[in-house]
């Protein structure tokens, strides 16, 4: 039960500095959008999409290999930590020379080249940061990590908001976003110096631990490098295709439409990173790694299931609150309708890849992303031209699930035991029973207030719509009890995620 604890305590760490950020951007965002307009508005999401591909290619996927390689074998800290950083920069720099020729031979204008440029320059500082964050994830100060995110989120929402009221418009908020980097970047080293370590150059045996020089590090990485360039490539390629195919306009439409799903996403994240020194201690006892595993699964299934099909039955309203009700953005709400079914799979991915990672099976990703990419390109390529933003929607959630399954196929050739059917299908059935008892008697008691299979009674006010999603919660926690997707044995184990750890 304290692995359990740990697990809960720093994915809540994470999730509070992760989300202050992701919150307090929403609010900036609904101020741009009014102000930018859609076609702005596809500037500032392709920068940041792009921008989002080359720092996944900078970090080179070293963000678990050195929290494994310093948890292993603290007296590594410094010198894991500079043999990656030296690979970071390095491969920053290569990105930004990509940036350029990628925005000159695409014939942006200038406002659309500076945007990308900026965010390029963002590249630097966030790889950099990143790397901090995996040493101060395996020596368990995560919470030194949300004070760095805390800060910050605080920067960004102050200058953004400042330099769009001082008129400065797009630009503004690019620089906002390089600003708060560099803020996030001040606070979190000197509380990572402190709290870590050693921090010695050269320790004894450092010749020993291949990850330690760069060159090691850059041969233990590779199969993870490929997997997560091919991984972010699969999940933001959509983006540029969008704006090659289409226009400014599509861009800002589909993006807006995938926001939420993005916001959302981070949990799932979130909550494997804070599971993967938990599983690397398991996997010493026989065993021990597929409980982990089996119960992470199974509770992040729980709660991304329902938030799930919530966030589909109020796609309107957040989408629209989303951009402040601004006009061109109503296509958005049809894209998220779509796009937000990809989060079970990504819920169920972020688990099985750590468990992959830990069991050795990292050259197994690259397999995977190459699939998915592939998989994720052929569907673009064929849907946009006819389908536009809506092709490129199903082709993510497709392409998510592939990715899925690919993951499962690879858990079972490993010879790890999973038991999926409890972990995945019960709860999906529990979640489905609530949705249709609850849907059948607000229909049935209260049809005045409009609640259909598909939607919540949003027009009919606050108070319907609550009542609606409080009988839904009632009813969930009976469901999941009677399908067994939670049993008297897990109550000891929720409890304990309460307790202080």
């Amino acid at each position: 039960m304290t692995s359990t604890r740990t697990v809960a305590r720093n994915t809540l760490y994470l999730t509070i500095g992760l989300f202050t950020g992701r919150i307090l951007a929403i609010f900036v965002y609904r101020k741009m959008a009014p102000i930018l307009g859609t076609d702005g508005m596809g500037i500032a999401n392709l920068a940041t999409d792009v921008s989002t591909i080359l720092l996944v290619i900078a970090n080179y996927g070293l963000g678990t290999l050195i929290t494994r390689e310093v948890t292993r074998e603290r007296t590594m800290t410094m010198p894991v930590m500079w043999a990656a950083l030296k690979i970071r920069l390095g491969l920053a720099s290569l990105c930004f020379v990509g940036l350029y020729v990628y925005a000159v031979v695409s014939g942006f204008e200038q406002l659309e080249r500076n945007a990308l440029y900026i965010m390029g320059l963002g590249v630097f500082i966030e790889a950099s940061a990143m790397a901090c964050d995996a040493v101060l994830q395996a020596h368990d100060r995560v919470v030194s990590q949300m004070w760095g995110q805390i800060a910050s989120a605080i920067a960004y929402f102050g200058l953004a908001w400042w330099w769009l009221d001082a008129g400065y418009g797009l630009m503004g908020v690019m620089w906002a976003n390089v600003a708060s980097r560099v803020v996030r970047l001040a606070v979190m080293v000197p509380l990572m110096l402190r709290g870590t370590g050693p921090w010695i150059l050269n320790p004894p045996g450092r010749d020993l631990v291949k990850a330690a020089q760069s060159r090691g590090l850059l041969t233990l990485a590779w199969p993870i490098f490929l997997a997560s360039t091919f991984g972010v490539l699969y999940y933001k390629i959509d983006t540029p295709l969008l704006r090659a195919i289409m226009d400014r306009d599509a861009v800002a439409v589909y993006t807006n439409g995938h926001r939420a799903l993005d916001i959302l996403s981070y949990l799932p994240g979130l909550f494997a990173t804070a599971m993967f020194p938990t599983l690397l201690r398991a996997a010493k006892d026989e065993g021990g790694m597929e409980r982990v595993s089996e119960r992470a699964l199974r509770y992040l299934h729980l709660l991304v299931m329902p938030v799930t099909l919530l966030a589909m039955l109020a796609a309107e309203p957040v989408t629209m609150w989303l951009v402040n009700d601004a006009t061109g953005f109503t296509d958005s709400i049809r894209v998220f309708r779509v796009v937000v079914w990809g989060m079970p799979f990504i819920a169920a991915t972020s688990v099985l890849n750590r468990m992959l990672y830990t069991a050795g099976q990292e050259r197994t990703f690259v397999v995977i992303a190459l699939v998915s990419l592939t998989f994720n390109l052929v569907v673009n390529v064929l849907a946009i031209p006819r389908y536009g933003y809506m092709g490129a929607s199903v082709a993510v959630v497709a392409s998510q699930a592939v990715s899925t399954l690919m993951h499962w196929y690879y858990i079972r050739r490993a010879g790890l035991q999973l038991p999926i059917m409890r972990s995945l299908f019960n709860a999906t059935v529990a979640l489905l029973a609530t949705w249709i008892c609850t849907s059948g008697l607000a229909q049935l008691l209260m049809p005045r207030w409009g609640t259909t299979w598909l939607a919540l009674p949003i027009d009919a006010g606050v108070g319907p719509t609550f009542t609606v999603i409080g009988l839904a919660v009632l009813l969930y926690v009976p469901a999941v009890l009677l399908t067994r997707a939670l049993t008297k044995a897990d109550l000891p184990v929720m409890m304990s995620l309460v307790k202080r750890g």
